[in-house]
Protein backbone atom coordinates (compact mmCIF):
# COMPACT_ATOMS: atom_id res chain seq x y z
CA UNK A 1 0.00 0.00 0.00
CA UNK A 2 1.14 2.94 -0.79
CA UNK A 3 0.14 6.77 -0.14
CA UNK A 4 0.53 9.29 -2.74
CA UNK A 5 0.38 12.37 -0.63
CA UNK A 6 2.35 11.31 2.45
CA UNK A 7 6.20 12.21 1.70
CA UNK A 8 8.98 10.97 4.11
CA UNK A 9 13.01 11.03 3.69
CA UNK A 10 14.69 8.07 1.64
CA UNK A 11 16.94 7.40 4.53
CA UNK A 12 18.21 4.33 2.25
CA UNK A 13 19.10 6.78 -0.29
CA UNK A 14 21.33 8.78 1.88
CA UNK A 15 25.56 8.45 1.90
CA UNK A 16 26.15 8.04 6.03
CA UNK A 17 28.48 10.77 7.22
CA UNK A 18 31.36 9.54 9.71
CA UNK A 19 30.15 11.94 12.58
CA UNK A 20 33.84 11.53 14.14
CA UNK A 21 35.39 13.82 11.65
CA UNK A 22 33.61 16.89 12.89
CA UNK A 23 35.61 16.50 16.48
CA UNK A 24 39.01 16.51 14.73
CA UNK A 25 41.39 18.98 15.08
CA UNK A 26 42.97 21.18 12.05
CA UNK A 27 46.40 21.88 10.77
CA UNK A 28 45.41 25.77 12.58
CA UNK A 29 44.68 24.40 16.09
CA UNK A 30 47.48 21.64 16.32
CA UNK A 31 49.60 24.49 15.67
CA UNK A 32 47.61 27.12 17.71
CA UNK A 33 48.21 23.95 20.83
CA UNK A 34 51.96 24.44 19.76
CA UNK A 35 52.39 27.82 20.50
CA UNK A 36 50.59 27.64 23.39
CA UNK A 37 53.16 24.42 25.44
CA UNK A 38 56.27 27.41 24.46
CA UNK A 39 54.57 30.06 26.46
CA UNK A 40 55.21 30.35 30.19
CA UNK A 41 52.95 29.32 32.65
CA UNK A 42 52.66 29.23 36.34
CA UNK A 43 51.49 25.86 36.73
CA UNK A 44 54.29 24.34 34.02
CA UNK A 45 55.81 23.00 37.14
CA UNK A 46 52.45 21.41 38.52
CA UNK A 47 52.52 17.68 39.21
CA UNK A 48 49.34 16.97 37.01
CA UNK A 49 49.17 13.27 38.87
CA UNK A 50 48.36 15.14 42.43
CA UNK A 51 45.05 15.49 40.40
CA UNK A 52 42.41 13.21 42.04
CA UNK A 53 39.41 13.11 39.67
CA UNK A 54 38.81 13.18 35.89
CA UNK A 55 36.59 16.74 36.50
CA UNK A 56 39.99 17.81 37.82
CA UNK A 57 42.11 17.28 34.81
CA UNK A 58 39.56 19.29 32.78
CA UNK A 59 39.34 21.75 35.42
CA UNK A 60 42.90 22.05 35.16
CA UNK A 61 43.74 22.55 31.38
CA UNK A 62 40.85 24.59 31.00
CA UNK A 63 42.58 26.88 33.81
CA UNK A 64 45.60 26.69 32.33
CA UNK A 65 44.51 27.95 29.08
CA UNK A 66 41.75 30.60 29.73
CA UNK A 67 43.23 32.05 33.13
CA UNK A 68 47.09 31.14 32.99
CA UNK A 69 47.69 31.62 29.29
CA UNK A 70 44.76 34.00 28.66
CA UNK A 71 44.97 33.11 25.17
CA UNK A 72 41.09 31.56 24.82
CA UNK A 73 38.26 32.67 26.51
CA UNK A 74 36.73 28.98 25.66
CA UNK A 75 37.53 26.22 24.20
CA UNK A 76 37.15 22.89 22.58
CA UNK A 77 37.33 19.61 25.03
CA UNK A 78 39.78 18.04 22.42
CA UNK A 79 41.75 20.87 22.48
CA UNK A 80 42.23 21.21 25.90
CA UNK A 81 42.93 17.33 26.45
CA UNK A 82 45.14 17.99 23.66
CA UNK A 83 47.24 20.63 25.58
CA UNK A 84 46.89 19.06 28.61
CA UNK A 85 48.62 15.81 27.02
CA UNK A 86 51.50 17.39 25.33
CA UNK A 87 52.77 19.67 27.81
CA UNK A 88 51.42 17.73 30.85
CA UNK A 89 52.90 14.25 29.49
CA UNK A 90 51.78 12.20 32.28
CA UNK A 91 48.54 13.01 32.45
CA UNK A 92 47.21 9.26 33.14
CA UNK A 93 43.17 9.58 31.21
CA UNK A 94 42.46 9.25 27.42
CA UNK A 95 40.52 11.90 25.42
CA UNK A 96 37.27 9.93 25.65
CA UNK A 97 37.25 10.09 29.39
CA UNK A 98 38.00 13.83 29.31
CA UNK A 99 35.09 14.25 26.86
CA UNK A 100 32.80 12.67 28.43
CA UNK A 101 33.82 14.89 31.70
CA UNK A 102 31.96 17.82 29.86
CA UNK A 103 28.81 15.75 29.18
CA UNK A 104 28.62 14.52 32.89
CA UNK A 105 25.36 15.97 34.47
CA UNK A 106 27.51 16.53 38.45
CA UNK A 107 30.09 18.93 36.01
CA UNK A 108 27.86 21.44 34.72
CA UNK A 109 28.91 23.37 38.07
CA UNK A 110 32.35 23.24 36.81
CA UNK A 111 31.80 24.00 33.31
CA UNK A 112 29.88 26.32 31.11
CA UNK A 113 29.04 25.38 27.06
CA UNK A 114 28.91 28.60 24.79
CA UNK A 115 26.78 28.88 21.52
CA UNK A 116 29.51 27.02 19.54
CA UNK A 117 30.44 24.25 21.48
CA UNK A 118 33.15 25.48 23.57
CA UNK A 119 33.75 25.36 26.66
CA UNK A 120 35.06 27.36 29.70
CA UNK A 121 35.34 27.56 33.70
CA UNK A 122 32.21 28.57 36.05
CA UNK A 123 33.27 30.22 39.43
CA UNK A 124 33.32 27.43 41.21
CA UNK A 125 35.80 25.57 38.62
CA UNK A 126 37.68 29.03 38.59
CA UNK A 127 37.81 28.73 42.32
CA UNK A 128 38.91 24.91 43.08
CA UNK A 129 42.10 25.85 40.26
CA UNK A 130 42.62 28.38 42.35
CA UNK A 131 43.13 26.70 45.42
CA UNK A 132 45.61 24.14 43.92
CA UNK A 133 47.75 27.80 42.95
CA UNK A 134 47.96 28.50 46.50
CA UNK A 135 48.90 25.29 48.00
CA UNK A 136 52.03 25.70 45.21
Amino acid sequence: MEDKELKGKEYWNSTRKNSGKGSRMTSEEIEKINQWIEMPSQLSNFDVRELSTNSHYAIFALYDITKELKVEDAVKPGIAFQYLKKRYKNVPIDQKQFSNIFAGKNNKKYFERTSEGLYYLTPEGENIAKEWMAEN
